[in-house]
């Protein structure tokens, strides 16, 4: 009979073990292989901007960031399930000059072309001069953008870090918490994807 007891307390230690160890964790974010949690895009608290070009957007969004380069400006933000970024003059706010969506890939999709991955992608020009590339994921953003002003925004808010490119008009955006900003751009620079003048909010 003793024999019995000591068998079932500890089957009912091993389920305690098991349902511990399911309960612990990240359930609303992702891991990286190195234990990283990565938060959500949607989780992350929002920025306010003056005249605020996403009023009329049909979906509640939360706005991530906002740069400035000269007289024009570039807002990224994301909502449940996608990424968006907006290009907009500070002039006339309405005027949309670059405006890119992408879903968050679902179970299987996108690549893998950064950390905190998979990705999709989106990409569209503004102008001779002006064009942008997006990576979507549930807990990160990467940005590429052209802007017909030369060099690195004069403003940067918001939880980004932005870096110059190999080419001095083109701006390199991580959107995320700091530590999936951090694990990003140390990847570009451990893969030698040459970039400058980091800023980090």
């Amino acid at each position: 009979m003793a024999r019995n007891h000591r068998t079932l307390a500890i089957g009912a230690a091993f389920i305690f073990l098991l349902t511990g160890c399911e309960s612990e964790g990240h359930p609303s974010g992702e891991e990286s292989s190195n234990g990283i949690h990565f938060t959500p895009l949607a989780e992350l608290e929002s920025i306010p901007v003056a005249d605020d070009p996403l009023t009329d957007i049909p979906d509640p969004v939360k706005i991530l960031s906002e740069l400035q380069y000269g007289q024009n400006r570039l807002i990224a933000y994301a909502n449940a399930d996608s990424c968006g970024i907006l290009a907009t003059s500070k002039d006339d706010p309405k005027a949309n000059r670059i405006h890119l969506v992408s879903k968050q890939p679902a179970e299987g999709e996108g690549s893998n072309s950064y950390p905190a991955g998979p990705y999709n992608s989106a990409s569209g020009t503004g102008g001779p001069k002006i064009w942008a590339s997006l990576l979507c994921s549930k807990s990160a953003m990467v940005i590429e953008y052209a802007s017909d002003e030369q060099g690195a925004p004069e403003h940067a808010r918001g939880q980004v870090t932005v870096a110059q490119t190999n080419s001095p008009a083109t701006s390199r955006i991580t959107i995320g918490d700091s530590q999936t900003r951090k694990q990003i751009e140390n990847w570009v620079k451990e893969s030698g994807k040459p970039a400058h003048t980091p800023a980090t909010k």
